[in-house]
């Protein structure tokens, strides 16, 4: 049995976007001009633990940044949302919207809204297989039967910084910026062993020792879990850098981390599923057995049919009416409106 570590490509993005001098770089290279001469990178703040729809209790969000507008404290702060996709999805649009909606929600619960809504400029970074080919405006996801429907239409587009469709000189803006683009680009290719070369010597240009050896450990990581590169190979390279045992040591600790954690739910779920069958079978037999004494044995097909409902609820509801039933034919229509159900 195999297994796979569940989004490798989302945690080396969240462990790079946590890091103040990441962002601040990103935004100062990519963020169109007009934008980021507004924003003062100095109030920049990250959050990582997203926020909760009050309605599904569910979790949203990659990564955002808060940030004031320069020389303007009083003006509302601006929200980029960077969100990140290793395949093309036409309906991220609806997704950037649902974690804007939710944005706005959150801030409104936690009273922080006042008479207008905030900014939230939505960046999804791109770095699969072939280009980004869907629109990125909100609107083209409508077919109007006429122009006189477009007032009842939301419109607004998001940012897609595509990484696959750029070239490698896009990328020299600075260390890091390099380092991430080729990480992210070459990660789906077998090209990415003579990339990491270059990234490895990118890195050791960093003055800060430190931050090398982070940058080094979420590189490790990623690469150990979804690049094309062996491990024999990648400790090969890596052991030549200071620090480059240790990686190879977390990276493969977490591993195992992240095999046992799958392992052991995958286990639970069995446990769990076990236990519902078990629940269903008592459940169909007990049925059958109050049948059988009240109408005489059943059909096979009666009994296979009642065999069919999947559903706890249904089953405990059949089993509470069969008591009230005075005939076979009405116990059996009971049936075929639960296998309906």
């Amino acid at each position: 049995m195999t297994f796979e570590i569940p989004n490798p490509h989302d945690a080396c993005f969240k462990d790079l976007f946590s890091r103040p001098e990441f962002v601040q770089s990103f935004i100062e290279n990519y963020i169109p001009f007009e934008i980021r001469s507004l924003l003062d990178l100095e109030t920049m703040e990250i959050d990582l633990t997203g926020f909760v729809s009050e309605e599904h209790r569910e979790f949203y969000s990659d990564v955002t940044v808060t940030v004031q507008i320069k020389d303007d404290p009083e003006f509302v702060s601006i929200y980029i949302l960077f969100e990140h996709k290793s395949s093309p999805e036409m309906w991220t649009r609806l997704q950037v919207l649902n974690y804007m909606v939710q944005k706005w929600h959150d801030l409104k619960r936690k009273g922080q809204l006042g008479t207008n809504l905030p900014v939230v400029i939505p960046v999804v970074i791109y770095h699969g297989k072939g280009r980004w080919n869907f629109s990125l405006r909100f609107s083209d996801l409508f077919e109007l039967p006429s122009e006189d429907f477009r007032p009842f239409i939301p419109e607004f587009k998001h940012m897609v910084h595509d990484i696959s469709s750029m070239e490698d000189e896009e990328f020299r803006t600075s260390t890091v910026m390099e380092i991430f683009h080729l990480l992210f680009k070459y990660i789906h290719y077998p090209e990415l062993e003579t990339k990491l070369q270059e990234i490895y010597a990118l890195l050791e240009t960093i003055p800060d020792k430190d931050k090398i050896k982070d940058y080094l450990q979420a590189i490790v990581q990623y690469v150990a879990i979804a690049g094309p590169i062996s491990q024999e190979r990648l400790g090969e390279y890596t052991r030549r850098l200071p620090g480059g045992e240790e990686a190879m040591q977390t990276a493969a600790e977490q591993i195992r981390k992240e095999v046992y954690n799958e392992i052991a739910q995958d286990q639970e779920k069995l446990l769990v599923e076990r236990e519902r069958k078990g629940k269903l079978e008592y459940a169909h037999e007990s049925i059958i057995d109050v049948a059988n004494d009240l109408f005489g044995p059943l059909s096979n097909s009666l009994q296979a049919k009642i065999k069919s409902i999947q559903s706890i609820e249904n089953l405990r509801a059949l089993n509470r009416k069969v008591h009230k039933t005075s005939s076979l034919e009405e116990f059996t229509e009971l049936v075929n409106r639960a296998v309906e159900n």
